[in-house]
């Protein structure tokens, strides 16, 4: 059957209303956690949630505020988005769990935090939080991930609260490198409390790792102050932060000027081949002891000669303190054509654009955008300039040099 939509107004108007009709999808269910349902413990400010954890998966738990639920179970998942606010609670002897069950994906959590186990990814599969928006409280939003799964953060970490992210499971069968804590995504987080990265394993006979990945640039957004560690003494595993090559540059997953680094006990960082994170000066601090005193890390690149270090990559301490600039330029001509050379004092892994204008006024024309600063404090960049036939027809040709990434931007 062939249908003729009239092509005056009025009829593929309504043709159109039609089709806007048919295919309309009702918005994704927004619920919220149920305050008031949340058992106490005589008021214990700090038990640990054990016999009074709330179920994720019972619906009695949430209340459906707008929108359709995506699983039309009673819970959230999904598409799907949550609040949970626990501001009003006098204790913290309540957690959020998905026992026994893979929530799998959830669009988008928004809450303030105990800093007690506030949601414990538990006993199921592996879990994504889309978006994860923290609400200013006393006490930092406490996601765990307990015993062997992953965990993935890959949309945006927003909101003045503070996030605790941390790793449990000494009773199981071990952590292994395939089990990670994920910060991902394409566009940087832009949360303004601080970040703690805490392995909480204890077993004095086999003490187990805890891996988190940093898989983006801006992965810990404008965090004043981003924490490392595991249990001090014989039973802590290592708190290991693995910080990518990710697709535009790798480096840049702290904000060297926002963000004070402290690692503290079994703490390291496990950077990929190529990456040169910046941290800013006196920002770096390490105790992984785990004595209680921090002590600076001096200016300058470190690599895994340090034992807080391991993978091929190096962390640079304190930024460069003159402005960025080309120091020299080289014309060499023969058979092949004219090479232009030009050299800029740099910063090792931090990426440049060369650009080029016949008027000072348009720098649209690029070189090559994508230039990784070379080790030692300058990089030279070569380019033949048949490459380039429209600048051939020119009296004067400009050139200059800027970062095409700012860091933890």
């Amino acid at each position: 059957m062939t249908t003729k939509i009239s092509r005056n107004g009025i009829g593929l108007a309504a043709a159109l209303s039609t089709i806007i009709v048919l295919f309309d999808t009702a918005p994704a269910a927004v619920f919220a956690f149920k305050i008031d349902n949340a058992a106490t413990n005589g008021g214990a400010p700090d038990d640990d949630g054990q016999s009074f954890q709330q179920l994720w998966t019972n619906p009695v738990n949430w209340t459906l505020v707008s929108g359709e639920d995506d699983g039309l179970n009673g819970f959230p998942d999904g598409e799907d988005t949550f609040t949970i606010d626990r501001s009003s609670l006098i204790n913290n002897s309540t957690r959020l769990t998905n026992e026994g069950v893979t929530i799998g994906t959830i669009a988008k959590i928004t809450g303030t935090g105990t800093g007690n186990q506030d949601i414990v990814f538990k006993h199921g599969g592996d879990n994504t939080i889309v978006d994860l928006n923290l609400l200013e409280s006393p006490l930092p939003f406490h996601i765990r991930q307990e015993r062997d799964r992953s965990l993935t953060i890959e949309g945006i970490v927003s909101g003045p609260g503070s996030l605790l992210l941390s790793r449990s499971g000494g009773f199981s069968d071990g952590v292994d490198e395939d089990e990670l804590i994920i910060i991902t995504g394409d566009a940087p987080n832009t949360i303004t409390g601080d970040i703690r990265l805490f392995n909480d394993n204890r077993n004095a006979d086999n003490p187990q790792p805890s891996y988190w990945v940093a898989d983006k640039v801006g992965a810990f957004g404008q965090a004043p102050q981003l924490t490392l560690e595991g249990r001090p003494g014989l039973g802590g595993g290592i708190a290991s932060l693995r910080i990518t090559a990710n697709a535009i540059g790798g480096e840049g997953a702290i904000d060297d000027d926002a963000t004070a680094v402290f690692i503290g006990a079994k703490g390291v960082f496990n950077m990929d081949t190529g990456v040169n994170e910046f941290i800013g000066e006196g920002l770096l601090q390490i105790d992984i002891e785990g004595t209680g005193t921090y002590t600076p890390v001096p200016n300058g690149t470190y690599t895994n000669a340090e034992d807080w270090i391991i993978g091929e990559g190096t962390v640079t301490v304190g930024a460069p303190t003159v402005d960025l600039a080309i120091t020299a330029i080289d014309y060499t001509t023969d058979v092949n054509g004219t090479t232009l050379s030009l050299t800029w004092n740099s910063a090792p892994g931090r990426i440049y654009a060369v650009r080029y204008s016949t008027d000072l006024e348009n720098w649209d024309f690029d070189l090559d955008d994508g230039i990784i600063g070379e080790a030692g404090e300058s990089t030279t960049f070569e380019v033949n300039l048949a490459d380039f036939p429209e600048m051939a027809a020119e009296s004067k040709v400009f050139f200059r040099v800027e970062e095409a990434i700012s860091v933890g931007q």
